[in-house]
């Protein structure tokens, strides 16, 4: 069974397991109220909930085990609490009450039994049952219940606040039941026994809440990186000026300018469906900036967005700014509001220049409220072409997005289609198409009707490309590949999740590719991976998970790192020329699309096979996985790392990577929202 789908049956265990010592207990409870026949029956029903109980508590321990097999990140919380809190009552349970429930009933004078459970039960068993019975079946329950709440609250790492805060409710709400089913007493007890509950809890949300608090830039602080301010802000970092245009030898001299002006615009399908959008110069995708390795690029910012009219946010509206989506530009250069510039406002504007050293296929989107943004239409590709023309004559870039719930497609930048979508191509032609994914989710790729290579990756070619036929390809929510074929003298059919997206030639289309997912990590020839990672100078883990974390300054459920969620995550700092292995576990259900900032990263392993090293700037992460990757520190800067699944980076699934000695004067104040 594979690992996420123990994640999956864990999940559903833990809930049973609670379930079933719960219903134990009330069934228990209920058959030592009742008098005789009635009683009896009860407390047989009781028996084999007990039974049940047992069983599925047992099978949660072995898929403990299964999960351990994948790493201590899968069970930390289960194995040190979450198991030892339920496991031991249950013995105790199976060996104390169940052949009581089995045997028979009680007797015993008045003063024995807590209130609500008669005297007069007939004889089998002995005074103070309800301790003897019941005692032990609650307590197996609140350890059950308590491992909910460990999955929940504190995931991994385990940390000693909210261990102590599970501990503190556990062993409270034990002592109390004790109590209350001890002899009847007044009144005033049970009402100090209500009150050290309520006592207790606050006194467990204290110490386990542990609720980590501080403003955005408090945790890489603390590494050194902005220490007094002495350190080199961001904003120094920035791209060449126009004066220093120029590239690699032999390259021609030029620059490039664009201007990019956000503006309300409505997307029109095909099918009759329409959207209201926001676009870069009235068109969705934006306009496709095509320039040539070597190039130096500049691209002005303008806003003319709407403010928004209403008095709290009057002045202000919605803020935009331009992320280089895989494109290592210098770090004041990348476009994350609070991080490396302010938001450009309605009526406001902004420059961007950085030099196009690497050829290859990204995009480029608005980082400002991403979320909704991107979605809504702030994006369109980049695309550098190299010094040395590509042999392919026919050059195409596919931006596959979708708005509200029509994926659709666009060719070379123009209107998108939600319908099948012609293009027209010689036969004989070698053809290069570089499909981009703007979406917030993966997407299965299909290319049928001729063999075809994965030539590039995240921009980047890969070594000893062969061919496919029939094959999927499976691409991360802003990931990119470059396909490449030869026209056939038949058609040629893209298809992007179940859709038939692109048909190449036709009228008729082939059938669509349904052949094996191809493991892009093991695509292509092993490359020879530079000597410097033989010895990593730091190791870093990030555990994603979804569990209730502070996030936006309430505790809530988050996507979160470590436990924590954005902006409590702890900032990995590294210096200059440093490399560092990153292990990412997703111990999750969700999948989570990587996309460290101004690095691409050579993936190492997956689930511990070895990868061919591509370099790649968003990776999938699947439920139940283990990514190895290796960076290289060679852009100095505070980097933006987060899940492209940009929903769950505003849930928290984002943080930095600083350098140590870089500082930034921007924060969350002036309406920045990176997320």
């Amino acid at each position: 069974m594979t690992t996420a789908r123990l994640i999956a049956l864990d999940q559903i265990l833990f809930v049973l397991v609670a379930a079933a010592w719960a219903a134990t207990a009330g069934f228990a409870l209920t058959g030592l109220r009742q008098p005789a026949a009635a009683g009896r029956r009860t407390r047989l029903i009781a028996a084999a909930s007990c039974a049940a109980a047992i069983v599925v508590t047992a099978l949660r321990v072995a898929v403990t085990a299964g999960l351990a097999g994948a790493g201590w990140w899968f069970v930390a919380e289960k194995v040190t609490l979450a198991l030892p809190l339920v496991v031991v009552p249950a013995l105790v349970s199976a060996a104390v009450s169940l052949p009581r429930l089995l045997r028979g009933t009680a007797t015993g004078s008045p003063s024995d039994f807590p209130a609500g459970i008669p005297a007069d039960i007939p004889a089998g068993i002995p005074a103070g049952s309800a301790r003897i019975v019941a005692f032990p079946l609650l307590v197996t329950a609140y350890g059950a219940v308590a491992g909910i709440a460990c999955a929940v609250v504190i995931s991994y790492p385990v940390t000693a606040g909210g261990a102590a805060a599970v501990l503190a409710l556990f062993a409270v709400a034990s002592a109390a039941t004790w109590r209350l089913l001890g002899p009847a007493r007044s009144p005033r007890h049970a009402w100090q026994a209500a009150g050290t509950c309520v006592l207790a809890l606050a006194l467990a949300l204290t110490i386990g809440g542990g609720w980590p608090s501080g403003h955005l830039h408090s945790e890489h602080d603390a590494g050194g990186h902005d220490a007094g301010g002495r350190g080199v802000s961001v904003d120094l970092l920035r791209g060449p000026a126009p004066a220093a245009a120029g590239g690699p030898a032999g390259a021609r001299e030029r620059i490039r300018r664009f201007t990019l002006t956000a503006q309300p615009a409505t997307v029109r399908l095909p099918s009759g469906g329409a959207a209201e959008a926001w676009s870069f110069n009235g068109q969705v995708p934006g306009p496709v900036l095509r320039v040539r390795q070597g190039d130096l690029v500049e691209v002005v910012l303008r806003n003319r967005l709407p403010v928004r009219e209403s008095a709290e946010q009057a002045g202000t509206g919605q803020g935009v700014t331009i992320h280089w989506h895989g494109y290592d530009v210098p770090a004041a250069e990348d476009g994350v509001p609070g991080v490396t510039q302010d938001a450009v406002w309605p009526g406001q504007t902004h420059v961007y220049r950085f030099r196009a050293e690497d050829a290859g296929t990204y995009w480029y989107h608005s980082h400002q409220n991403s979320s909704v943004a991107v979605p809504r239409g702030l994006f369109g590709l980049l695309v550098v072409d190299p010094a040395t023309p590509v042999p392919e004559s026919e050059d195409h870039v596919l931006a596959l997005h979708t708005f509200g719930s029509r994926p659709t497609l666009s060719v070379d930048g123009a209107a998108p289609s939600d319908l099948l979508t012609h293009l027209p191509l010689p036969p004989g032609a070698r053809t290069r198409l570089r499909v981009v994914n703007t979406d917030t989710q993966p997407v299965v790729l299909g290319l049928s009707g001729a063999p075809y290579r994965i030539a590039a990756v995240d921009g980047g070619d890969v070594p000893g490309a062969t061919d496919l036929d029939g094959a999927r390809l499976h691409l991360a929510a802003g990931g990119r590949y470059d396909l490449t074929f030869t026209v056939p003298s038949g058609p040629v059919l893209l298809t992007a999740g179940n859709r038939p997206a692109l048909l190449v030639n036709g009228p008729a289309t082939p059938p669509p590719a349904a052949g094996p997912v191809v493991d892009i990590t093991r695509y292509g020839t092993p490359a020879a991976l530079p000597a410097r990672f033989d010895r990593f100078d730091r190791e870093t883990t990030w555990v994603l998970d979804k569990t209730l974390a502070v996030s936006g300054g309430l505790p809530r459920l988050a996507q979160t790192v470590n436990g924590k969620a954005w902006p409590n995550i702890p900032t990995p700092v590294v210096r200059q020329g440093e490399t560092v292995r990153i292990r990412v576990v997703n111990r999750g259900t969700d999948t989570h699309p990587m996309h460290p900032h101004g690095h691409h990263v050579r993936i190492l392993s997956r689930n511990g096979v070895p990868a061919t090293g591509l370099p790649m700037d968003t990776f999938d992460v699947a439920p139940g996985e283990v990514w190895e990757v290796a960076l290289v520190a060679d852009n100095p800067g505070v980097w933006m790392s987060h899940c492209h699944d940009l929903a769950h980076a505003a849930q928290g699934m984002e943080f930095h990577l600083a350098y140590e000695g870089v500082t930034t004067p921007y924060d969350m104040t002036n309406g920045n929202h990176p997320a």
